[in-house]
């Protein structure tokens, strides 16, 4: 982690609009992190972005977040937040991937997410992965002794109109079934309960972190990963 990003976090600029409007954001705020703890954060806005400033390092230290590690916010109100992060791509049952390019067929599981008892081979499993109330049906098999998202995925992005580079975080429910949310460049998670597609329509899954409370008509959820290049340009330049 860079040096600035161990004290200083930009918030993403669409999140401040939706949570705080045009106006000026609160002193401070609440961040409860997934093992109970809770830190009061200080805001700190210069050249017409807002960070999180005083506080922010001790919530680093207590996370052991280094360069690379992905943070997602989840607002609770407009001043708490509850925090969950990503060290190597995986939290609990949950991990991370950016979308690739179109020439890339296979996202990778992590170890941790699947149980080793079991041994994927080439068309052996299909997993299905839901967004929302939408549903898709993904091929999981194995390349290399790696195992991972195949056939179909085409088809979710596709549908979707996912672009290269969102990022997409899976979370494993029961059996072969995952939850996932999209994260657009701006940061924010992106809503595509308006998106109409032909797929059936489910009850969403039961998975931890599912059922947080989220502040009605505001952000959903918003990201930031440590080191990016404008979480810490404005401390650098003083």
């Amino acid at each position: 982690m860079n040096v600035a990003d161990t004290v200083i976090l930009c918030i993403p600029d669409d999140a401040v609009c939706k949570l705080w409007g045009v106006y000026k954001g609160p002193t401070n705020v609440m961040i409860h992190t997934q093992d109970g703890r809770e830190f009061n954060v200080c805001l700190s806005g210069a050249k017409g972005k807002l960070f999180l400033f005083h506080g922010w390092s001790n919530v680093v230290e207590h996370l052991s977040l280094t360069k690379g590690c992905l943070v997602v916010f989840n607002p609770i109100s407009s001043t708490t937040f509850k925090l969950t992060s990503y060290v190597d791509g995986v939290s609990r049952g949950s991990f991370w991937t950016y979308l690739l390019p179109p020439s890339s067929h296979f996202y990778v599981i992590p170890e941790s997410i699947l149980p080793k008892v079991y041994q994927y081979s080439s068309n052996d499993v299909i997993s299905t992965v839901m967004l929302g109330n939408k549903i898709f049906n993904v091929a999981i098999e194995t390349s290399d002794g790696k195992v991972g998202f195949t056939v179909g995925f085409d088809v979710m992005v596709s549908m979707l109109h996912l672009k290269v580079d969102c990022i997409l975080l899976f979370t494993k429910g029961f059996g072969n079934f995952f939850l996932l949310k999209v994260f657009g460049q701006n940061g924010l998670e992106v809503d595509f309960s308006d998106l109409d597609i032909e797929v059936p329509e489910v009850a969403p899954i039961d998975a931890e972190n599912e059922g947080e409370v989220q502040i009605h008509g505001s952000v959903r959820r918003f990201r930031r990963m440590a080191g990016e290049q404008d979480s810490g340009s404005c401390f650098t330049d003083g």
